[in-house]
This record gives C-alpha cells, structure tokens and sequence, in this order.
C-alpha cells in the first residue's frame, strides 16, 4: 500500500518530467532511468527501480516525435510504470502494462493543454507590443502552475486512490496474461533499438556498431568464432572505407590547351 507522502513525492517525479527542457533545461530527468531511481528512491528499493527503469528506458530509447507526429509521454508512463511495479512486488511486464498506456493517454492531456495555451500565446503577444513585461511574466508563470497542478493531481490521484484497483488488477492477472507480457517485455527493447538505429545509422556507421555491439554481447563470456568473425568484417569495412575515400579525393584539373594557359595566366597577372 502506498503512503500518502510517497504518492505526494511519486507527482513531483512526473511534474520534474514535464519541467525538464521546458524551465530545467534539457536535463533529461523524463528518461525511464533516472525517474526509475527516484521512483525507487521514494518506495525504498533504488535497486529494483534502476533495473525496471533500464528495462523501461531500452523500450522508449528509440521513441521519439517528429515532425508532426506526436511523440509518446514517456516521463509520467516511465514513472507511474516502475511505481506500480514496486508497489505490487512484480516485474517489468507489470511496468508495461501500465506505463505504455499512460503515456499515451498522457501524450492526449499534452496536446490538449498546448492547445489551451495557444490561447495564452495571444495574450502574451499583446503584453509584448505594450512592453508590459511584468504581464508577460504572469503569463508564463499561469501557465506553468497551470501544468505543474494538472500533473500532480492526475498522478497524485491515481496512486493514492487507485492503488488498490491497480493491486487487484496485478494480482488477477490470469498466467497467459503474464507470460505473454514477460514476452512483449523482451521484445521490445529490440524494437527501441530498431527505431533508434531507423533514425540515426546510415551504411558508413554499421561497422563501428558492430565494434561496439561485440564486446558488449559477449562480457562475462569468452569470445567465439561468431564475434570473431563479426569484429573481423567490421575492420574490413572500415578499411574499405578508408580506401574508398583515398580513391575519390579531388584531383587538380590540368591545363589541355593553349588557351587555357593562357587564361591562367592572365589570372595570375
């Protein structure tokens, strides 16, 4: 069972979320990793909310907005996510259950409150041609209470009020339930990386992916003949590129006429 205080402390996790590369800077305080250990800071067990938190942040790594299209709040569903993980005694699956859902329905609340501050926008820009700066910061200020309030109160309420509702739900799930969970959880990082590797790898950088990916894979292990063979193609890439980039430096153009020495003359003159 959840405390009132902790309830309390989890809101100002996710209000921090929404504060961050907003009055914060970019800290990145919304990544499942470091909400996970103040989530588990708060409930008293850092380890396991580091761990759920990695879990979570390997999911969400490659999730983001852009363009027009409207990104996932992974600061409150990484936040409430480890929250009832803890709570409830279970794992990740638990985590996602809850996590993924939220920060969806999260992401509809945040467009809906930029919207509502669009309306704000004006009133800021008629403060603006009357130099009123004092007005403009009260502008600024309303907003951010406005926005500080909405999340505090949604989180606050659903961990202290709905706490028994989401334990009854944890505990009901039927074992089918669980394991196919446990199977999206293990999935799903694979597919973080996969968007992450969409938006930022193109063909000159897999060799230096698979340079970092051997050793990774293979700590605490001794390194086959697979590793081997994979570190062994990436330095051949590397090489073929470096060769390749030799190959196609620019060469000085050379004179083929009379007149052409002729006009590089002048030029010189």
């Amino acid at each position: 069972m959840i405390t009132l205080w902790q309830a309390a402390l989890i809101g100002l996790v996710v209000v921090a979320t929404h504060l961050d590369s907003q009055l914060l800077g970019e800290c990145k305080l919304r990544e499942p990793v470091v909400t996970g250990f103040l989530v588990g800071l708060i409930l008293g067990d850092v380890t396991q909310g580091l761990i759920i938190g990695a879990q979570m942040q390997l999911m969400w790594m490659g999730a983001t907005a852009i363009g027009p299209t409207a990104g996932l709040d992974i600061g409150t569903g990484g936040t409430i996510g480890v929250a009832v993980a803890l709570t409830t005694g279970s794992g990740v699956e638990s985590a996602i259950m809850f996590g993924v859902p939220v920060s969806v329905v999260m992401q509809f609340v945040n467009t809906l409150l930029m919207a509502l501050f669009s309306g704000a926008m004006a009133m800021a820009d008629k403060e603006v041609d009357k130099l009123n700066f004092r007005g403009l910061a009260m502008i600024h200020w309303g907003c951010t209470i406005l926005l500080v309030a909405l999340y505090w109160i949604l989180t606050f309420s659903l961990m202290y009020f709905g706490s028994g509702i989401i334990d009854t739900i944890v505990n009901g799930l039927p074992e089918w339930v669980s394991n196919g969970l446990n199977g999206v959880a293990a999935l799903l990082p694979a597919l973080g990386f996969a968007l992450l590797m969409k938006i930022i790898m193109n063909g000159s950088l897999w060799p230096y992916f698979i340079l970092g990916f051997v050793p990774a894979a293979f700590v605490g292990f001794d390194m086959n003949m697979v590793g081997m063979a994979a570190v062994a193609v990436a330095i051949a890439l590397i090489i073929f590129q470096i060769k390749s980039g030799q190959g196609q430096a620019v060469q000085p153009a050379v004179a083929t006429s009379v007149t052409d020495i002729a006009s590089d003359d002048e030029w010189e003159d």
